[in-house]
């Protein structure tokens, strides 16, 4: 029920599943996105008949994080991959001993012993040496019961439209039931209820008899700082789940400098080492031993890395520039465009050369060097 633990969740979920996994192939001496493959559809397009590809991932990532393991059982026909099915929560019970998972999932019909092949186990921060993972929500339970708190208080305070609440007292204890030694019980409660009238007519100044006491008990939100006390614990939270709050619409006073910073440590000391940890794991139970040289499995971190049009264009005229990339690469990869002629080659910056060659000095260096004569012939 935080908002800050929902956006984090969010973040982190989304993020991941935004991201295509996919299956390649050595060829050549490097790897290529090997579509042939059956593990190529399932893993971009339908894992299992219930999810698609990025339901599953993003589910996948929040029973991870939140529930701190997430098993996905393998389904195979005739020693081949056919789905991929996320467990639901609370349906699997691992044995540490045996190395065996107990599975009762109603949802998904699967009932019965597994061996350890057999699932695709992913967990978050461990406490027993790497069996089991542990909840965030586990780690973080005391900074998220005082957020709570905090909301509690929020709404109580705010749910009656902020009333003031206090005690009528009289100035004077009653002695012995002597008159005129002080004010009686119904008296008193008549004065409150007058009090209390007034308060909720919206009234600010109000009047109370000369032998009577209003004692406030209870606060006004700023005294209380509730709002202040809510803005640490959206920090606490977000440190927990790696999340910079700016990503959680908290409001922090930044320049763009420190902004890109921030985005460039997220992705590099939060989702990188989460990327990581679940391609290990699918490669680990999804490709054979005899062939992994050949096949891995990975996530497309190119989607991690967009940003704004002026910086792509000039990410895109650096790496034609240089060589890194051709136009076609660029055309077809990147922007899903159709490939033109000639842009199958790789072009390389010339503008540098030693102060003291040819070059500069506008002479031609060798024979090569010499621009092709042209004749009637050639014209022709």
């Amino acid at each position: 029920k935080l908002s800050a633990a929902y956006r984090c969740t969010s973040i982190l979920s989304g993020t991941i599943a935004s991201l295509p996994l996919i299956i390649k192939r050595k060829k050549d001496g490097y790897f290529s996105p090997d579509e042939e493959n059956d593990l190529y559809t399932i893993l971009t397009r339908m894992p299992n008949r219930r999810m698609n590809s990025f339901e599953m991932v993003r589910n996948m990532v929040v029973q991870i994080v939140n529930q701190g393991n997430a098993y996905i059982v393998i389904r195979r026909k005739f020693g081949s991959v056919s789905e991929l099915v996320l467990c639901a929560n609370n349906t699997v019970t691992y044995d540490k001993l045996n190395d065996v998972y107990i599975i009762s999932d109603p949802y998904n019909r699967i009932y019965g012993r597994f061996e350890s092949y057999e699932i695709i186990h992913l967990k978050n921060n461990s406490l027993d040496g790497g069996y089991t993972g542990v909840s965030t929500i586990m780690y973080a339970s005391r900074i998220f019961s005082i957020a709570a708190s905090a909301d509690n208080q929020n709404l109580r305070t705010f749910q009656n439209g902020s009333k003031i609440k206090g005690l009528v007292s009289g100035a004077k204890e009653i002695n012995k039931g002597l008159p005129g030694a002080g004010m009686t019980d119904i008296q008193l409660s008549t004065v409150g209820d007058r009090i209390e009238e007034q308060l909720n007519t919206g009234r600010d100044i109000i009047s109370v008899p000369g032998d009577v006491g209003f004692h406030q008990l209870s606060i006004n939100p700023v005294d209380a700082q509730l709002l202040e006390t809510k803005k640490f614990s959206i920090l606490d939270i977000c440190r927990f789940y790696g999340v910079h709050p700016d990503k959680v619409f908290a409001g922090q006073s930044t320049n763009y400098k420190a902004s890109e910073m921030s985005q460039v440590a997220f992705l590099s000391d939060t989702l990188d080492p989460i990327l990581c940890r679940i391609e290990a794991e699918f490669n680990a139970k999804l490709i054979p031993r005899t062939v992994s040289g050949i096949y891995k499995i990975e996530f497309d971190r190119k989607a991690l890395y967009k940003t704004d049009i002026a910086t792509q264009t000039a990410c895109m005229e650096k790496e034609i520039q240089y060589g890194v990339s051709t136009v076609n690469e660029w055309r077809v990869c990147r922007e899903d465009k159709a490939p033109i002629n000639g842009g199958d080659i790789a072009f390389m910056s010339c503008n540098v050369a030693p102060i003291d060659s040819p070059k500069i000095k506008g002479e031609i260096s060798s024979e090569k060097d010499e621009l092709p004569k042209t004749n009637e012939k050639s014209i022709e």
